[in-house]
């Protein structure tokens, strides 16, 4: 007999078992979770009332109820899943008294629940959170305090983080949950308050989800678009919502829009309200002669100076800019935002982005030259915006805090060059900065990169530094990590997160959002959000390890290889913005370079130190060039392909799958790229049989993308990208070389 043999299936046995009756509570296997239920029958129907929340009112017992409730069912389900506790061994029950027996959760704040509290706690936000565990007469009672609702429920959910469970990425497969049956948490005294105030994404569309905001929820984001339909159960996971940006003018003051009011000087109106305006010079009645007197027809005057002309030109990118220093202008298209605050179609919003139009042009009349640069001019208008919304909120129109947050982008990076208006409202109001042109191969603050991030980094502290500076309010931070231009391509950002991070909350910003984050379909994408969730929230954790845990916790099986696979991922993508860039120094994109060979077929493509053909390593401004990131994709792809290989679980198998999905798509834009560069070097050299070979290349990768359709369209919606082929925006010049070398067609 094999004694070794038969012992060792012993102990493989019957440890499990004894794991699993080994009493995972200390109250005699029950758990009961104090919680109140306030206007509501029960817990239960507190947790899925949203509906019946007004959260826009000052009675906050529902509001409370509801999402305290939620945080109670959360905990439940969650303690049942690691536990081995069953559903009948736990209890959500109200806040008389503390019962007798089995363990106990107090939830709630002391707003709530008075029974929450354990000594004194000085908390900085709403969103803080105190949890505490002692043991009384062999049972455990653990108290999750929050500031308030949203703090309880932030509570709980780090409570569930420390009992082993983390959110990772979407649903149930992008959670991993402890092996074995964990026990419940003893000795436990932390405070936690938020390093930064506000922490989620920009959004201009309806394209969340459940399994999206309960990510958001359980990661400690607050922040998403008041354009989703479901704002109620966002309002219950305590999510912000924002929404505007540069589409104010066109929604406030179109040009074209019917004028609302009696005009003196037209017939056919006479039903409308008086007109609070006068009639200027410039008035010149229906021109367009179609019985309707429009925004512009009324009040020309009201609208940009252009070349001598008044112009209603305002598409919402490249249009022209309101005449803000008629101030007229600026209190019609005030009221009009405010009455939309009210009762319109933004009477959900949190937050307003009241931004002019994007790369818009700015009145040229001398009345608007005299108020100062760019940025003087949008905060007057700032100005007049916040004083409506005090006056509305005075004569009890408006009914609960709205910030408007402006911003620091193109035009108006730099900073107001004289005081801000007398009196200005900084308690609801905030500013963004956007460096959407900036370089991600260093960090912002980086003294090696003076080419791109250097300029941006002196609109940046001229914000941020001197006491003689005019702004002195919130800071938003609104980065690019997907910018529209990558259309969710395989990026990763871990050394730009850990490093500028903190330094953003070091010099003075205290929210933080980054556009276009993709709702679905993450793969390599669920490190970048689960890295950004855990620095926001704490900007002093250690990021390193954050990281390496997440490879343990999520790759179990294949820690070491995935480690490799993403460490030579990241360096391949770090310096793919020249590819994709747009925006800003045209030099810097080679997508701007390559659609100069129609005009001029000497046109240099590479001009910046940044990016070369061949390795080329200068003391500043040095990334990988492009033979070198084609060689770190392909190094990438061993390390994921050995990892797959190897993997022997299920759960991991899934997630290499996506992430694998996700990086082919990476794959073939790198070598479009790699492709078509080769191919315009070899034009340029006149090198006809190389470049004609070399194109079959790109049209190969240019078919290999078109049937990229779903990952594309993961951060918006009836985008005008529909394949990855598109998403190259390089197909102007791919028919250019198509008609020179390929067939034409």
């Amino acid at each position: 007999m094999n004694f070794k043999f038969f012992y060792t299936r012993f102990l493989y046995l019957i440890i499990p078992l004894i794991i699993l009756s080994a009493g995972v509570v200390k109250g005699g296997n029950k758990v009961v979770i104090l919680v109140n239920s306030s206007v509501f029958a029960s817990a239960e129907k507190a947790a899925s009332g949203e509906k019946e929340v007004n959260f826009r009112d000052n009675d906050l017992r529902d509001d409370r109820a509801c999402t305290e409730c939620f945080a109670a069912t959360e905990l439940k389900k969650f303690l049942i899943r690691v536990t081995g506790l069953k559903d009948s061994d736990i209890t959500i029950t109200g806040v008389n008294k503390l019962p007798e027996n089995g363990d106990l959760f107090i939830l709630g704040s002391v707003k709530s629940n008075p029974l929450v509290k354990d000594g004194d706690v000085k908390f900085e936000t709403d969103q803080s959170f105190k949890i505490s565990v002692k043991t009384d007469r062999n049972r455990l009672i653990t108290r999750i305090q929050g500031a308030d609702r949203i703090g309880t429920l932030y509570g709980v959910y780090s409570y569930l983080n420390r009992l082993g469970i983390h959110f990772y990425g979407l649903g149930d497969k992008g959670t991993v949950y402890p092996k074995v049956p964990v026990s419940l948490i003893e000795g436990l005294n932390i405070v936690e308050n938020p390093s930064f105030l506000t922490r989620g994404f920009h959004a201009t569309q309806p394209r969340g989800s459940l399994e999206f905001y309960l990510w958001m929820a359980r990661n400690k984001l607050n922040l998403w678009t008041f354009e989703e339909p479901d704002v109620l159960y966002l309002k219950k996971l305590g999510i912000k919502l924002i929404g505007g940006g540069h589409i104010i003018q066109t929604k406030f003051l179109n040009p074209g829009a019917r004028y609302p009011y009696n005009h003196s000087r037209f017939s056919g109106d006479e039903n409308n309200p008086a007109d609070p305006y006068p009639v200027s010079a410039s008035y010149q009645g229906d021109v367009d002669k179609n019985d309707t007197l429009s925004y512009f027809e009324a009040h020309p005057e009201w609208y940009g100076l252009r070349n001598g002309k008044r112009s209603k030109n305002m598409p919402e990118w490249a249009g022209d800019n309101i005449c803000t220093s008629n101030a007229d202008a600026k209190t019609e298209l005030a009221k009009n935002f405010i009455n939309c605050l009210i009762d319109g179609e933004w009477k959900n919003a949190d937050l307003v982005n009241l931004w002019m139009l994007d790369e818009g042009n700015w009145c040229e009349c001398e009345a608007c030259k005299q108020k100062g640069n760019f940025t003087d001019r949008l905060f007057d208008l700032q100005n007049v915006v916040l004083n409506m919304i005090h006056e509305a909120r005075k004569q009890g129109r408006l009914k609960r805090d709205v910030e408007i947050v402006s911003l620091a982008y193109h035009e108006t990076l730099a900073p107001p060059t004289h005081p801000l208006p007398e009196g200005f409202d900084y308690n609801n109001f905030a500013l963004t900065f956007f460096p959407i042109e900036r370089c991600y191969v260093h960090t912002l603050a980086d003294p090696a990169c003076t080419e791109i991030n250097g300029p941006i980094l002196r609109d940046y502290n001229s914000w941020t530094q001197g006491e003689d500076r005019f702004y002195k309010g919130s800071l938003f931070i609104g980065e690019y990590y997907n910018v529209s231009y990558f259309q969710t391509l395989p990026l990763l950002f871990t050394r730009m997160m850990k490093t500028d991070i903190p330094w953003y909350y070091k010099t003075g910003a205290r929210h933080f959002h980054y556009m276009h984050t993709p709702t679905r379909l993450w793969g390599t994408w669920t490190l970048n959000q689960h890295l950004l969730s855990q620095l926001l929230w704490n900007v002093n954790i250690n990021a390193d390890s954050v990281v390496d845990t997440y490879f343990k916790k999520y790759y179990p099986t294949t820690t070491e290889l995935t480690r490799e696979f993403y460490h030579h991922l990241e360096l391949a993508t770090a310096n793919f913005k020249p590819f994709k860039q747009y925006a800003g120094t045209a030099k810097y994109s080679i997508r701007r370079q390559l659609k100069e060979l129609p005009k001029n077929e000497n046109a240099e493509i590479f001009s910046l130190d940044h990016l070369h053909y061949e390795p080329f390593h200068p003391a500043l401004n040095d990334g990988l060039d492009v033979v070198e990131m084609l060689d770190e994709f392909q190094q990438a792809r061993k390390y994921l392909d050995q990892a797959m290989f190897i993997c022997n679980d299920s759960l991991e198998q899934q997630r290499l799958l996506e992430d694998e999905r996700r990086f082919a798509y990476g794959e073939d834009m790198m070598e479009f790229h790699y492709h078509i560069i080769r191919t315009a070097l070899f034009h340029q050299h006149h090198k006809t049989e190389l470049a004609r070979h070399e194109f079959q290349s790109v049209v190969s990768y240019a078919d290999k993308l078109k049937g990229i359709t779903d990952l594309i369209q993961v951060s918006s919606v009836g985008s005008a990208i529909k394949n990855g082929y598109e998403a190259t925006y390089l197909t102007m010049v791919y028919d250019y070389f198509n008609q020179i070398y390929g067939t034409g067609k």
